[in-house]
């Protein structure tokens, strides 16, 4: 797939600002400083969606198997296993779970295996109790994404708790939508685009896309995730939904 191969050039180009679109992460791979709150901000991270998940779902959230989708170079997988008995991260890129698995083994980790992604999820083994996922999807064609979600859903166990993060929608004005869409579907377009943004002809495309909430509250319907707290996301343009659940039935209203 396109996407896959974009970000395994991310992977071995720019892994960091992969993950994290802020010019100050571009040298976190070299640069120590840089590196530290890359890691931090990961840290931090989790420590936002535990208080959410024990204010509004779980107050007695402790999570013993957690995988984290879209992990990247382990920003958020990293102090996730910290806090979990088992953790998986699982992406596209084969060169972000290489470096990712030497962030792991730097950090003194060992809880915590990597393995790669497919539109089936044919990797993972096992349910989860938590299943997070943070601006990932957006960068997904959405056919694509929501197959994704089916399959995490089908790895999230009884009475476990996800937390997924969506685009819903983009700010933007016309002329930034026609540039995007000529951008993704004819190559040389995308090429001029990097000349005048001063990248090298083959920088990857880092796509945007946007979902349909309803199309995602009834997956979540469908797999019994009746139990649904949301937080607004806002990333320049962008807007998002990151959605907070627990996968169990509860009594009509």
């Amino acid at each position: 797939m396109g996407t896959d191969q974009d970000w395994e050039k991310f992977g071995r180009a720019d892994p960091y600002f992969g993950v994290c679109a802020d010019p100050v992460f571009r040298n976190a791979a070299v640069d120590p400083a840089a590196r530290e709150a890359f890691f931090r901000s990961g840290e931090e991270h989790v420590e936002r969606v535990f208080a959410i998940v024990r204010d509004h779902l779980a107050p007695d959230f402790a999570p013993r198997r957690a995988l984290d989708f879209g992990c990247g170079v382990g920003r958020v997988a990293i102090p996730l296993a910290r806090r979990v008995d088992e953790a998986v991260g699982v992406d596209v890129s084969p060169s972000m779970l290489a470096e990712a698995h030497r962030n792991a083994t730097a950090a003194g980790v060992d809880n915590l295996t990597f393995v790669r992604s497919d539109d089936h999820l044919s990797a993972l083994h096992g349910d989860f109790d938590f299943i997070h996922s943070f601006i990932v999807f957006q960068h997904i064609p959405p056919h694509r994404g929501e197959a994704l979600l089916q399959a995490l859903l089908a790895r999230l166990a009884g009475g476990g708790i996800a937390a997924l993060h969506f685009t819903y929608d983009a700010k933007l004005p016309p002329w930034r939508h026609l540039i995007q869409s000529l951008r993704r579907r004819i190559p040389f377009a995308h090429g001029i685009g990097n000349l005048l943004q001063r990248r090298p002809w083959g920088y990857p495309l880092m796509q945007m896309n946007v979902y349909d909430p309803r199309r995602l509250l009834a997956q979540l319907q469908e797999h019994g995730c009746h139990d649904v707290h949301l937080r607004f996301t806002k990333h320049g343009a962008w807007s998002g939904l990151f959605l907070f659940f627990r996968r169990e039935e509860i009594p009509g209203l």
